[in-house]
């Protein structure tokens, strides 16, 4: 009965070290993961701000195209007429 208490202590010491050891690590991971989510989330933020440069941009653009075909238009419309 005695040797029994003692490697029911022993293998309960152990399963407690191990058990501390997990959840340690178990922490240094959530860390790590918590560490990578707050990276990726500065870069999506990057991203949309650079996305919405692009739009603005491709807006500009396609502005400066619609003006240059009104004009071309009234250029051949009056070309026409003469």
């Amino acid at each position: 009965m005695k040797k029994t208490l003692q490697i029911a202590s022993v293998v309960f010491t152990a399963a407690m070290a191990t058990g501390c050891a997990n959840t340690t690590q178990l922490q240094a991971d959530v860390d790590a993961l918590k560490a990578q989510m707050s990276t990726v989330s500065a870069e999506a933020a990057e991203a949309n701000e650079r996305s919405k440069a692009a739009e603005a941009t491709a807006n500009r653009a396609e502005k400066t195209a619609n003006d240059t075909n009104s004009k071309l238009n009234r250029m051949f419309k009056k070309s026409m007429m003469k």
